[in-house]
């Protein structure tokens, strides 16, 4: 059993959990905002421009991948549990959850939706469990298809991690060459006709391989933190500008691709080797910019870091519950107020609609937090409609295991403590 981390090294921990989490709020909120950019720009004078950031905010599943792999790995450091337990405790987390929402979205999708009426009762299981199996249920609930396999496949993960501890470049390049062939493999290679490969192709950017490159930046950030924080402090300054140099090169090989009112599907696809270098700039500039704000954070405490305790305790139900939100105020008529306020501003636009969002996303998660039904509409334990002042701690441990290779017992594995609510690094 590897010897428990002292007190200064769970100190670290935890600030490096505080950095996620301000991360994890910002890729939530660029979540909303590609969808409500998506919802309501669609008109050709936008479109182009409204392409541009829907094909940018791509990077939030990839982002969502590795701060989970990180929170994962950061967090089973020095700590023991078996695979069994530690699928048992993360399934339950994400399970439930995905199953109520997925079910809820059945409904409400004809229900809210004008011109969708409900088919035979039928047709309607048939469709509910296609979608089960698939994470169709909804646009968004794909990714917590992918949770789930980074959980199944986490001890694997940490296994490799153990016995390649000092080659962490050898496990990059071959991420990377998994990632670029799955790039390759959507973007470019003709899809061979016949049903089993529709439904091969239409289901295969769900599983691991698509996300490789940022499953493994995120476990070895978390296995190498101490190297990789001191590097980006000490080489700030040229790590940024070559950050900006992927991002303009991927925003230039967008409108080279595209024109006014005209954006060819291939070029805004999220498997575009051409968005790549931004995918990974993005994230590196992310990353940066939650390290300054939890430097911050540790300067003044009550400044920094409230609003992201708040909206990181909530991140998940803002997730799961938005397109409902957004599917009713489109059924409201409230994307056309927009267009007839704003008539000359997509921005403008596009700003109400997000923060309207949120904030009715919010009161439901909030509605939700009270009920009996927490745990499983937003994966959190049910706050008491009166309770003292006293925020329980949201830093979202997570807590993967180590699987044994084929033949061998299971090695022990580390695994953070589970507060009631502060149950999981989902997304």
């Amino acid at each position: 059993m590897a010897a428990a981390p002292s007190a200064a090294e769970k100190a670290a921990s935890k600030s490096r959990a505080h950095t996620a989490d301000f991360l994890r709020v910002l890729l939530f909120t660029g979540v909303v905002i590609a969808h409500a950019v998506n919802s309501i720009n669609t008109s050709p004078d936008v479109i182009r421009s409204a392409n541009l950031v829907g094909t940018l905010l791509h990077l939030t599943r990839y982002g969502f991948v590795a701060v989970t792999l990180f929170v994962l790995v950061l967090s089973t450091r020095g700590r023991s549990m078996s695979p069994l337990a530690f699928w048992r405790r993360r399934f339950g987390l994400v399970v439930a959850p995905y199953l109520v929402w997925t079910v809820t979205y059945a409904i409400t999708d004809h229900v809210v939706i004008d011109g969708n009426p409900f088919p035979s009762p039928g047709a309607f299981l048939g469709v509910l469990g296609h979608d089960i199996v698939t994470g169709e249920g909804k646009y968004q609930l794909y990714f917590l298809l992918i949770s789930m396999q980074i959980y199944l496949f986490f001890p694997a993960i940490s296994w490799l991690l153990d016995r390649t501890t000092h080659r962490p470049w050898h496990v990059l390049g071959g991420a990377a060459a998994i990632q670029m062939a799955m790039f390759v493999l959507y973007q470019y290679v003709p899809r061979p006709a016949g049903h089993a490969w529709d439904v091969a192709f239409d289901n295969l950017w769900k599983t691991l391989p698509m996300y490789a490159l940022f499953v493994a930046i995120g476990a070895l950030a978390a296995v190498h933190h101490e190297s990789v924080e001191r590097r980006l402090r000490a080489h700030a300054v040229p790590i940024v500008a070559a950050c900006l140099a992927g991002t303009a090169f991927s925003v230039g090989a967008y409108v080279v691709a595209t024109s006014p009112g005209n954006v060819p599907l291939q070029s805004n696809t999220p498997w575009n080797p051409l968005l790549l270098p931004w995918l990974v700039s993005g994230l590196v500039m992310l990353w940066m910019l939650a390290m300054l704000w939890n430097d911050r954070r540790s300067a003044d405490k009550r400044a920094a870091a409230g609003a992201v305790q708040y909206a990181t305790f909530r991140a998940f139900g803002v997730f799961a519950v938005h397109p409902l939100v957004l599917d009713i105020l489109a059924r409201v008529g409230f994307f056309g107020d927009l267009g007839d306020w704003f008539p000359h501003s997509a921005a403008i636009r596009t700003t109400v609609l997000v923060a309207v969002t949120l904030a009715a996303s919010l009161v439901i998660v909030d509605i939700a937090l009270r009920t009996p039904m927490s745990r499983w509409l937003v994966a959190r334990s049910r706050v008491p409609i009166r309770r003292k002042r006293a925020d329980v701690e949201v830093t979202t441990p997570a807590i993967p295991v180590p699987l044994a290779p084929s033949g061998q017992a299971a090695p022990s594995v580390q695994a953070a403590p589970v507060t009631p609510a502060a149950t999981s690094s989902q997304l």
